[in-house]
C-alpha cells in the first residue's frame, strides 16, 4: 500500500512562542532539497527540549492532513492550518490513527521508519495558534496523529510517497494504544497486554507498566485489613 505525502517538513531555527520565553521548534517549513533522515530525526531538524522531543523512539512526527478540517471548524480563526501547522514531519491524507498500528514499518524514500507511539499534544499547540484547549481537544478527540523510530536511515526526496511494506502488530492501532494511555479505566488485561508490546515506545511502556504495578501494590494493601 502506498501513500502520497506532504513533506518533509523540518525547523531550521527555533522560534519563542507568544506568553512563554522558552524556544520551540514547532514552526516546520517545507524541506527545499533531498534530506537525510538519520537514526535521531532529519539533519538540519531542531529540537528544543528533548525530554519530550526526539530521540531513537521519536525520528518523525506523522499527522494525518484530513484533520485539519475538523480543526479549522472548532477554530474559525484557524482557517489557514494545513500542513506542518502542528508541527509534523510529514502529512497524509487516507490513513489515520485507527488504521496504523504500532510496528507497522514503512519504507519512506531510501529510509525504513517503524510506528512506535502515539504522539501526546502539548502546549505549544496552543500557543502557536493561539488557541486555548487545542492540546486538550486533539487528546480528548484522538486526532493525535503518531511517532516513528528510524530502522534504516536514507535520504528523502520532496514528497516521497510512503509504503507499507510490514504489520507486526495488526491489532495494536495507535487508536487502540492512545485509548490505554488516557482511559483510567483500562483492565488489568489491557495493561499487561500493552506492557508487553515489544515495538511501543519505551516511556510508554514504563508508563503503563506503572500504572499496572500501582494498582496490584493497591489490591495488596487492601487485602492487609
Amino acid at each position: 500500500m502506498q501513500w502520497s505525502v506532504d513533506g518533509p517538513f523540518l525547523s531550521k531555527q527555533l522560534l519563542r512562542l507568544p506568553d512563554t520565553e522558552k524556544p520551540s521548534a514547532i514552526g516546520k517549513q517545507l524541506a527545499q532539497e533531498t534530506v537525510w533522515l538519520g537514526m535521531d530525526g532529519l539533519l538540519g531538524d531542531r529540537v528544543a527540549d528533548r525530554r519530550f522531543h526526539g530521540g531513537p523512539d521519536r525520528s518523525l512526527c506523522h499527522y494525518p492532513a484530513e484533520h485539519y478540517s475538523h480543526w479549522r471548524k472548532a477554530y474559525p480563526h484557524l482557517q489557514r492550518l494545513g500542513s506542518a501547522a502542528f508541527g509534523e514531519n510529514l502529512s497524509t491524507t487516507g490513513i489515520d490513527e485507527r488504521q496504523v498500528c504500532i510496528g507497522d514499518r514503512f519504507r519512506w524514500g531510501d529510509a525504513l521508519i517503524e510506528v512506535s507511539q502515539p504522539r501526546s499534544p502539548c502546549a505549544n499547540l496552543d500557543r502557536r495558534h493561539a488557541a486555548r484547549g487545542l492540546a486538550k481537544q486533539l487528546a480528548q478527540s484522538g486526532r493525535i496523529g503518531w511517532l516513528y523510530r528510524t530502522i534504516e536511515p536514507g535520504e528523502i526526496a520532496i514528497c516521497t510517497p510512503l509504503h507499507l511494506v510490514e504489520r507486526s502488530c495488526p491489532t495494536a492501532s495507535v487508536a487502540r494504544i492512545w485509548r490505554g494511555f488516557t482511559d483510567d479505566d483500562a483492565s488489568d488485561a489491557e495493561l499487561a497486554w500493552l506492557v508487553e508490546l515489544e515495538p511501543l515506545a519505551t516511556e510508554y511502556r514504563r508508563r503503563f507498566r506503572q500504572r499496572l504495578d500501582a494498582r496490584r501494590r493497591q489490591r495488596d494493601q487492601g487485602a492487609l485489613f
